[in-house]
């Protein structure tokens, strides 16, 4: 069973390969209930069967918001403008 999980899986992936950007794009899609399930069957598979642990895409998406969120607020410099 859980090989079948994760040659589903896999065969999800790469038909479905895609650019950071078009999931930022089209997060309402990738993170609708039904694909989170699928993905987190594939990655509760790939972990029982290799020991890998992998985050969640929409996990990921949020991180990079946040951070160019962060950059935008900052001026987009990525120094540190200490004052002492």
């Amino acid at each position: 069973m859980a090989r079948l999980a994760l040659i589903f899986s896999v065969a999800l992936l790469m038909t479905s390969c895609t650019t950071i950007e078009q999931v930022m794009e089209n997060k309402e899609l990738y993170c609708s209930g039904m694909y989170k399930g699928m993905r987190a069957v594939g990655r509760s598979a790939l972990s029982v069967t290799t020991g890998v642990v992998v985050s969640d895409v929409c996990d990921q998406i949020d991180d990079i918001v946040d951070a160019e969120a962060s950059e935008e607020s900052d001026g987009g410099s990525n120094s540190n403008n200490s004052s002492n």
